[in-house]
């Protein structure tokens, strides 16, 4: 049994939805939970702590703890206070759930970069600073789970949505570029790309749909990631049951002599680029460039 006993995790857009089923599932499995949410609508505007309020109450119900704060993730000072009132209540931080967020349609993109920005700014810079919180206090206690969120639109894109594709791109990307550094010192982070019925997908996923697509289908992964057991640097898929890893792939490639290098090449080209099959991974930047690099050493 994945059980979290006397561990402490943060679970941010605790309220409702994702965040509702994540907090009261760590709290059911013995985490002292800290639950953080602004109780704002769907688009990032409003507050109303009467959701966190709720969890709260709930979990009591269960017999569990979560400790509610009704805080806004993007205000720094804030989080940063949180994170030491729950210090100073338990004396460490074991694990952080990055789950606020906001998914605001765009179907064009037009000139007006405020909705873009505000989905940066909620999902990915707030993500961003939650982790620079805690790393620095996981890493001298030797031990912390982090978990961000991606999405199926940051692996392949969508045209109805760039700026939440945009933002859960970033996240996905800072998570690889950490999970190097936090494998030496004990530190896991990965990131979860959850498909579920809630106040974000209500606009794509059908009502009929929406019993099949509930929110506790992701609860496994996410308790995966965040155990003890959990891997490092991993993007994992989750929705109505179905449960995957995602990563990069190339195709093998080709490589042109001197004279070939020419933009007509490529295009004649294409076709083989195009149809190779894409089973070429690597694990960070650094394998990638030393690919290149013996490439260029072999000539091939």
């Amino acid at each position: 049994m994945i059980q979290f006993a006397e561990q402490v995790i943060l679970v941010t857009g605790a309220a409702r939805g994702l965040g509702r089923a994540y907090s009261l599932a760590l709290a059911e499995r013995g985490a002292h939970v800290v639950a953080l949410d602004l109780g704002c609508d769907a688009d990032g505007e409003g507050q109303d702590p009467s959701f966190i309020e709720d969890v709260v109450d709930l979990a009591h119900d269960m017999g569990a703890e979560v400790i509610g704060h009704c805080i806004d993730v993007r205000d720094r000072e804030a989080f940063n206070a949180v994170v030491q009132d729950t210090l100073k209540r338990f004396g460490r931080i074991d694990g952080l759930v990055c789950n606020a967020g906001v998914l605001i349609c765009q179907e064009e993109l037009g000139t007006d970069t405020g909705l873009y920005r505000r989905q940066m700014e909620i999902n990915h810079y707030a993500t961003l600073e939650a982790v620079q919180a805690v790393w620095p206090i996981m890493a001298e206690q030797g031990y912390g789970r982090i978990m961000v969120t991606s999405g199926f639109s940051a692996l392949y894109g969508d045209d109805r949505m760039a700026g939440y594709a945009a933002s859960n791109a970033a996240n996905l990307a800072l998570m690889q570029s950490l999970a190097p550094q936090g494998e030496a010192v004990g530190v896991h982070i990965n990131a979860l790309c959850p498909s579920c019925f809630s106040q974000l997908s209500q606009r794509w996923v059908l009502p009929e749909q929406a019993d099949e697509m509930r929110p506790d289908t992701i609860v496994p992964a996410m308790l995966w990631l965040m155990s003890k057991q959990a891997p490092n640097g991993a993007t994992v898929t989750a929705g109505g049951g179905h449960y995957s890893l995602a990563a990069a792939q190339e195709g093998v490639g080709i490589r042109l002599e001197p004279s070939e290098r020419r933009p007509e090449t490529l295009a004649s080209l294409w076709p083989t680029l195009k149809n190779s099959p894409k089973t070429q991974g690597y694990q960070n930047f650094a394998q990638r460039l030393a690919r290149t690099m013996r490439s260029v050493i072999e000539k091939r």
